[in-house]
């Protein structure tokens, strides 16, 4: 059994009155919430109270915790009793913040496998842990999770996975792991699968005790899950084998340029989800089209047809990716090859630093109903999801006869996006209606009008 999840996370985004990574705001909900949809899919991982739990330092606990009392914007609320520090104002490095995890935790927990997770990352939508969890448990095997890197990907920060066999990795459920290297270097090449490590794993009480060894030893020096697994080697035959698991996509909050991106995707997919494109989006989308068949022509020697046969031996040459989800895989590299080539458009309101936006208005809450925003400036009120998210909106277009139809009427036709929303939310207090008496005012004067009967005059009462 998999008994908790923990969180780690560092930084602010903004400085000292910024917003905690785990509280930002993507498509609408802090990332925290997206951890625990992904959590409460499994349902060896329930109840909530009793095998999930958050770790964060000091500094950032009391943000955390006024998340978890908001049942709002916690999506329902979270125990509070599981929030669990560190005892330092940072990070100690995973593998030390896991070892003060397990020291904190009740026996049951800290017994017990572990399922790690880094919060201040996302795995995408739609993520569950649940297909990690069970291969663990059914192989009694250290699991970890990893995507394939696409074309260009910058290296420098992640840490690579060594796959005991990557040309079957793609009609594989998972492979055996060889190898771990911590600080890779470069970019990613697309004709070849280059296995990036996720932030989330599952290890087994031999593998944390090798942590909570390695943490003693060199606490600092283990940063991330890539220094943690680095350090209980895997792929080494004196220790049990490791596994690895594909996911479509990961993103990483660590700062404001995968912030955006991240943001841009969740933007991006959502749209084509929808399946509504708006004129400039499907103008800019022709434009790159053809800006493509161009330079492929050019490499072509000028011919069209050779150029639109050059590009499809480049996509038949693309190696083959290890996918969950086909169509989310699929969105995912579309959007990164128009993120290399300068496309920012997805979400306006990032690009113009309210898309951190709708995340630190979210750091509101019933309570005080304050929070912080990434450039230091007071929110007041919790931002609606309606307004963080216009995806959540529910948009009736009035149809009209083709004959007579208005511009008015093309224009309403558009369902609202990023840019039409406001900017921040300022509710009314309220305070004049709550200044009312309680009950209301109750007549004691002597009624002298004569009551008429609505029968007989005769029965008028004096």
């Amino acid at each position: 059994m998999m008994p908790s999840i923990t969180g780690a996370y560092t930084n602010l985004i903004g400085g000292p009155d910024g917003v905690p990574k785990v509280l930002l705001g993507v498509n609408g909900q802090p990332v925290l919430n997206h951890w625990l949809a992904a959590v409460k899919q499994c349902g060896r991982l329930l109840p909530l109270e009793e095998k999930v739990f958050i770790l964060c330092n000091e500094y950032n606990a009391d943000d955390v915790r006024a998340w978890a009392a908001d049942a709002r914007l916690s999506a329902g609320g979270f125990p509070l009793d599981n929030i669990l520090t560190n005892g330092a104002e940072d990070s100690l490095g995973l593998a030390a913040d896991v070892s003060a995890f397990l020291a904190a935790a009740p026996p049951a927990v800290a017994g017990g496998s572990l399922l790690v997770a880094e919060a201040d990352c996302l795995c995408g939508p739609g993520f569950s842990v649940a297909r990690l969890v069970e291969h663990a448990v059914v192989r009694g095997k250290d699991t970890l999770m990893y995507m394939a890197a696409p074309q260009g990907m910058a290296l420098e920060g992640q840490a690579v996975v060594v796959l005991e066999e990557p040309a079957t990795a793609a009609t594989t459920a998972s492979q055996r792991v060889a190898g771990l290297d911590a600080e890779p270097s470069g970019v990613a090449d697309g004709s070849a699968l280059t296995a990036v490590l996720a932030p989330v794993a599952v290890l087994r009480p031999e593998a944390l005790g090798r942590a909570r060894a390695a943490a003693e030893a060199a606490p600092a020096a283990l940063q991330g899950m890539g220094g943690l697994l680095a350090a209980l080697q895997p792929g080494n035959v004196a220790h049990s084998p490791f596994y690895a698991m594909p996911v479509d996509a990961f993103f990483r909050l660590s700062d404001l340029y995968n912030v955006t991106l991240t943001s841009n995707f969740y933007a991006y997919y959502a749209a084509e989800k929808s399946g509504v494109k708006g004129d400039a989006a499907k103008a800019l989308e022709a434009a790159r089209r053809l800006a493509a068949l161009h330079e492929a022509r050019t490499l072509a020697g000028g011919s069209a047809a050779a150029g639109v046969r050059l590009m499809a031996e480049a996509e038949a040459a693309r190696a083959p990716e290890p996918t969950v989800d086909a169509e989310l895989r699929g969105l995912f590299r579309s959007f990164w090859d128009g993120w290399l080539r300068g496309d920012r458009h997805h979400d306006l309101a990032a690009m113009a630093n309210r898309g951190i936006t709708g995340a630190h208005v979210l750091m509101g809450g019933s309570g005080s109903g304050v929070g912080h925003a990434s450039n230091g400036a007071t929110v007041t009120g919790t931002m609606p999801l309606r307004f963080a998210d216009p995806t959540t909106r529910r948009h009736t277009a009035k149809p009209q006869h083709a004959v007579f139809t208005t511009t008015n009427n093309v224009y309403g036709q558009k369902p609202p996006g990023s840019v039409e929303m406001p900017l921040t939310y300022n509710p009314a207090t309220q305070h004049f209606t709550k200044s009312f008496p309680v009950a209301a005012p109750v007549s004691s004067g002597l009624v002298t009008a004569v009551t008429k009967s609505k029968v007989h005059k005769s029965l008028d009462d004096y």
